[in-house]
């Protein structure tokens, strides 16, 4: 009945719910299915199923404080379609494991990590921690210092501020440049530069491309990178 009827509507749809709910729609009717298969079963082979259901009263207590892990992890799960933290293909980072979302259950969500591993992790711990979703960030912030040596003139640190603010604005994935002669450091002077990589843009490349452009530039105009250093004074007697 799945395979006929649901799964060929899920293929078609556009949201991520219905790809969602059809693992639990399996699962579901095969508990229901077997459940169903073992009462009637039960029943023919003569045993007053009435009887025991109701006999179950006091066994079911002792077996709900048995299964409270099961329960946590099952309300866990409405809480996750409930609020939404992620979706499926969502990029997220969770109880230090950072990956893409392939399944969300009753009991437990499934990442797929950047190295290619399943990891099942129960639904409780997803609701009883923070959920960092890497896919719905607006931007993604890139924060680095740069030094120039100590004989670099005023308008050489002005020349090098212009040269980063062109380079990170003229790149179509990059927005919102801010760029600062931020400090004198021991042995550089020290320019701060944050931009921002627009969301759906490729990260590795762009930083790749703005970083290539800097050294390029800079050893055109020959603006010197510092690296530590130090000067000793000896005295004659």
């Amino acid at each position: 009945m799945i395979e006929k009827y649901v799964v060929p509507r899920v293929k078609d749809s556009e949201t991520d719910l219905d790809d969602i709910l059809l693992p639990i729609m399996r699962k579901l009717l095969n508990i229901t299915i077997w459940t169903i298969t073992i009462i009637v079963g039960i029943d023919n082979a003569g045993y007053n199923v009435t009887t025991m259901i109701t006999g179950l009263g006091i066994g079911g207590l002792v077996f709900a404080l048995a299964a409270k892990d099961a329960v946590a992890n099952l309300f866990g799960g409405f809480i996750i379609f409930s609020d939404k933290p992620f979706n499926m293909n969502d990029r997220i980072m969770l109880n230090g494991h950072e990956g893409y979302v392939r399944e969300i259950g009753l009991r437990s969500t499934k990442l797929e990590t950047l190295d290619g591993r399943i990891v099942t992790i129960p639904n409780s711990n997803v609701t009883d921690n923070p959920v960092l979703n890497i896919s719905k960030e607006k931007g993604r912030k890139i924060k680095f210092h740069l030094g120039l040596t100590y004989d670099t003139s005023v308008a050489n640190m002005e020349l090098a501020k212009e040269i980063l603010v062109n380079i990170i604005t003229k790149n179509e994935h990059t927005r919102d440049a801010v760029i600062a002669f931020e400090s004198f450091g021991d042995f550089s002077l020290n320019i701060l530069c944050i931009y921002w990589i627009k969301s759906g843009s490729p990260i590795m490349d762009t930083q790749d491309s703005i970083n290539m452009q800097i050294l390029k530039q800079f050893n055109e105009h020959k603006l010197n990178f510092a690296f530590p250093t130090q000067t000793l004074m000896i005295e004659k007697q």
